[in-house]
């Protein structure tokens, strides 16, 4: 269903830290020249749960209007309660979006019972496609494979799993309790230096954060992986290693985020959301190192 390369975009701010859908729309087009196969706004790249609901609403639906329909949009609608959830959701469909990104109920640790029948509400309030959220490091919970594989197994709509996951075993888990069942079932990795070991074990692509700075690098190594050309996905894969060093610039990856597509000419502001903190001026050298050494062109 969902395949390819998906940027969690970005969810630019002005610099009072309102909304600021133009610089989205510079965002957007950036993403479609560099041939994404989709966007996901409002997940964790996203500052989600730094907004509001209405701000949330108005941002998706302006991301989708950007869009145009030229590309899936996949709206992150998690939340800590269901009810918040569902209503997010059935507004993302209310809207023109094309699926919906729930991410596990963080606050209160619930177990697996718990979860299905939160996933399961979820699906059955919508009639466009769902994909699950795995994100133990920020949410506390690691999705099992079964459980990935019931909730699969109960709603067609469900149709994927973002697997945001250090341990590499647990993609590879649940490439193999799924897919048997559920070929069509999606499964994109999170984190940006597994995407190329989980494509190459069957995985269909990847939704991350790092592809805001520098979606065309993205883009080229999932297409090689997914063409069977090993040694060009490799060398892309290392440069995708290197970027990484954006991570260590700040408390989150957010500001370092902003910062380098700053850096690189495009039109937003470095502001995010507290608690996170915006990079100012003195991490600006740093991060100019760091994309000029992978090869990139920076703003003087």
């Amino acid at each position: 269903m969902f395949s390819g390369l998906m940027p969690a975009m970005v969810t630019p701010f002005d610099e009072r830290g309102e909304v600021d859908l133009e610089a989205a729309e510079a965002v957007v087009e950036r993403f479609i020249e560099a041939g994404v196969s989709g966007i996901s706004p409002l997940g964790s790249t996203g500052e989600f749960s730094h907004l509001t609901a209405e701000e949330r609403k108005r941002f998706a639906e302006g991301v989708v209007s950007i869009v145009g329909g030229r590309v899936p949009v996949l709206v992150g609608v998690g939340a800590p309660g269901t009810r918040e959830t569902v209503e997010l959701a059935r507004h993302a469909e209310g809207v023109g979006a094309d699926g919906v990104l729930v991410v596990t109920p963080f606050y209160w640790i619930v177990g697996e019972e718990a979860l299905f029948a939160h996933f399961t509400a979820v699906a059955r309030a919508v009639g466009i496609p769902v994909l699950i959220y795995n994100l133990p490091m920020l949410t506390g919970v690691d999705l099992s494979p079964s459980l990935v594989a019931r909730v699969a197994g109960e709603c067609p709509n469900v149709v994927g799993l973002k697997d945001t996951v250090t341990e590499y075993s647990h993609t590879v888990n649940v490439l193999r309790e799924v897919k048997p069942g559920r070929p069509d079932f999606s499964i994109l990795a999170g984190f940006e230096d597994l995407i190329l070991p989980s494509v190459l074990a069957g995985g269909d692509g990847s939704i991350c954060g790092l592809a805001n700075v520098a979606p065309e690098l993205f883009v080229g190594m999932v297409r090689c992986a997914q063409n069977g050309e090993l040694e060009e996905a490799a060398e892309l894969h290392r440069r995708v290693l290197s970027l990484l060093a954006l991570g260590g610039l700040g408390d989150t990856p957010l500001g370092a985020i902003k910062l380098a597509m700053n850096v690189l000419g495009v039109p937003i502001s470095p502001t995010v959301r507290g608690p996170a903190t915006t990079l100012r001026e003195g991490k600006r050298e740093e991060t100019e190192a760091i994309l000029e050494g992978l090869g990139f062109a920076t703003e003087a």
